[in-house]
């Protein structure tokens, strides 16, 4: 006794991207939605440190990377160069106590934005080391595109990359089962 299944057209879609999308020369392909984050590290194994407003949910308020520590401090604060003083002046208020206002305490503040710097109440500097999260696997590229259309909000700069489902009988099985379900129309790398 035969029992005829029909196949759900989403099945039958999803075998023929399958079949056309590049799958950049990895076998048994297997699309990830990634991103690159940041994760606190000692200072022995990075050379890159953030400059994070503890007062204001650990906004980043300097990265070493990315060029002159004074001048990202002056772009977090929304100020121009001219207005320095009065923007620096309000922003570290609260945080040199016990220094007379004006120039003694911009340099104060200025001088000890560097990699040292633990000493300013609510700045603190942390080093940290780059890392890739992997945040979605899926089994075409279409619906990887189609979740970094949906969720980019929520993430930072999202990629894809295709990583091979080596060691993984059954998902390769799966994924020649599905592909079998239509002929190949313009085969992919």
């Amino acid at each position: 006794m035969s029992q005829l299944i029909e196949v759900p057209a989403f099945l039958l879609e999803m075998s023929q991207q399958m079949h056309q999308q590049d799958n950049r020369c990895t076998a048994d392909p297997i699309w990830q939605v990634r991103c690159k984050r940041f994760r606190p590290t000692d200072r022995s194994y990075s050379d890159r440190f953030h400059v994070v407003d503890r007062e204001n949910d650990f906004s980043l308020v300097a990265d070493s990377f990315l060029g002159d520590i004074n001048e990202q401090i002056l772009n977090y604060l929304d100020c121009d160069e001219d207005d320095l003083p009065v923007c620096l002046g309000k922003w570290v208020d609260k945080r040199c106590a016990g220094l007379s206002n004006g120039q003694e305490k911009i340099d104060y503040f200025t001088e000890n934005f560097d990699s040292d710097s633990d000493e300013l109440d609510g700045v603190e500097t942390v080093w940290v080391e780059e890392h890739e999260d992997v945040v979605k696997s899926c089994l075409t590229e279409a619906d990887a595109l189609a979740f970094i259309a949906r969720k980019q909000h929520d993430y930072p700069k999202l990629y894809t990359y295709v990583e091979s489902m080596v060691f993984c009988p059954q998902m390769i099985e799966l994924r020649n089962w599905i592909m079998s379900l239509t002929k190949p129309e313009v085969a992919a790398c």
